[in-house]
């Protein structure tokens, strides 16, 4: 296991009595929670009523017991199913890795739930000390928060506040950047903010598409109209290595280097959005994975993170008062997402030949052999290190949607993304393991083919 960063918390958490008191209480939670089920009529009712307090139904039928094992999690009825969508994208190591788990436990104990930007703790500097370390040379400050949305509103004041007057930003169509009202604008989803008002501030350039003659240039020759038609009202560009909503959609590093390399000239701001992509594909950031970290002037980040930043350059640095909040994250969070980037970091996962890309090359290589079975069902992949997705039968909706609540049905879960064509996507725990793989795409195998028979389509 690796050794823990030697801070203030990294030297509580190695304290003998502090260890075997976190190792005694997880015992006592496993042994109670093994022999602790809802009885099936329970288990429906409180179903019902989360949904009758939500006001809406759940995607899926569930609720987790708060225990797991690796990509397997139990719920509250007892069952187990296997996870490939790991909440999507926030178990780094799947459910109930006990490292983790220890870590959780001896911070909870530790004064406070939540930390203030008023009076932050020692874990946010830990915390922030390892994002800026591996960031590269030139992101050297970092801003907490609660969610990838809230990083996002806060690069987006750091940005117009540099840029002022600018007031636009370019996105790829197809962008997802959150669920804020200044995020769901620049989200390209109509359904996503119907209702909502419109500054009408975003301007959108396709995201690379293989099948054209020449990618880069159509979509340089977009970028390049919006530079010309909005001169000096521009203040960045938004770039997703790799849409997470969108559909698992990547591109070779060249097309974002033309880009960014565009974008810097102009005097736009490079703006890198990390949140689902951050320690996925196969080094902690994307921008490091594409070999870009001299071009970006922010990153942001969450998910696997266990809370949320900013990442910025020191030109970026806003003035008083216009970043701020009460909370700068949960001790919790900021204790385990530093223990996740040190067990990343130390335990073989980052790196060409690391565990995510051999994680990576052993889905990709289980795809390529459900598609030679059912060359119909399992269509174009998609993806990048442990975000994998394919296009089941062209990817229409109702289709994708069956093949997912089918699987779940087996005791699978997967989820949608993208749209035209509509894709299932995994997101996967980095230490997955061949048998539970094996045993996912069996599950997965299983659920197509039952779909085919249902809805009469080819395999």
């Amino acid at each position: 296991m690796a050794r823990r960063s030697r801070s203030m918390l990294g030297s509580l958490l190695d304290a003998p009595a502090v260890r075997e008191a976190a190792a005694a209480l997880l015992d006592a939670v496993a042994e109670e929670a093994d022999g602790r089920a809802l009885p099936a009529d329970g288990y429906q009712r409180a179903i019902r009523d989360l949904e009758r307090l939500r006001g809406r139904p759940l995607g899926m039928k569930m609720l987790q017991a708060g225990v797991g094992r690796g990509a397997r999690v139990r719920l509250a009825d007892g069952s187990w199913l296997l996870d490939f969508i790991g909440g999507i994208g926030v178990y780094a190591f799947g459910h109930s890795d006990r490292d983790l788990l220890e870590t959780a436990v001896a911070t909870a104990a530790v004064d406070t739930v939540f930390q203030g930007h008023l009076l932050p703790g020692v874990e946010s500097v830990r915390l922030s000390k390892l994002l800026v370390k591996h960031a590269g040379s030139k992101l050297r400050h970092v801003w907490l928060s609660v969610s990838g949305a809230m990083a996002n509103e806060n690069a987006l004041k750091m940005i117009f506040q540099k840029h002022e007057p600018a007031d636009q930003i370019i996105v790829f169509e197809n962008a997802f950047a959150g669920r804020t009202l200044a995020m769901a604008e620049l989200t390209d989803k109509p359904g996503f903010r119907e209702g909502l008002p419109l500054r009408g501030n975003v301007l959108h350039v396709p995201f690379y598409d293989p099948l054209h003659p020449d990618p880069i240039r159509f979509t340089m020759d977009a970028l390049e109209a919006h530079l010309a038609r909005h001169p000096g009202r521009i203040a960045a560009m938004m770039f997703e290595l790799v849409q997470g909503e969108g559909g698992f959609n990547t591109a070779p590093p060249e097309f974002f280097r033309a880009l960014m390399e565009r974008c810097r000239e102009a005097g736009l701001a490079v703006w890198v959005d990390e949140v689902q992509t951050f320690a996925r594909t196969g080094e902690l950031y994307a921008f490091k994975t594409f070999g870009l970290e001299e071009l970006v002037d922010l990153a942001t980040l969450g998910k696997v993170l266990q809370g949320s930043a900013v990442l910025f350059r020191r030109s970026y640095n806003p003035k008083p008062g216009l970043v701020s909040g009460t909370y700068a994250g949960a001790s919790v969070g900021m204790a385990v997402g530093a223990r996740i980037i040190e067990r990343l970091d130390s335990e073989g996962y980052l790196g060409p030949e690391g565990r995510v890309a051999v994680l990576a090359r052993r889905v990709e290589r289980r795809l390529e052999s459900l598609e030679k079975r059912m060359p119909h069902a399992v269509g174009p992949r998609s993806g990048i290190g442990a975000m994998q997705a394919f296009v089941p039968w062209g990817g229409n909706p109702e289709v994708v949607n069956a093949v997912i609540r089918k699987a779940f049905e087996e005791g699978l879960l997967v989820f949608g993304a993208g749209r035209s064509p509509m894709k299932v996507r995994m997101l996967l725990p980095v230490n997955t393991t061949d048998e539970e793989l094996e045993q996912g795409f069996a599950i997965l195998e299983k659920a197509l083919g039952q779909v085919a028979e249902e809805l009469g389509l080819p395999c």
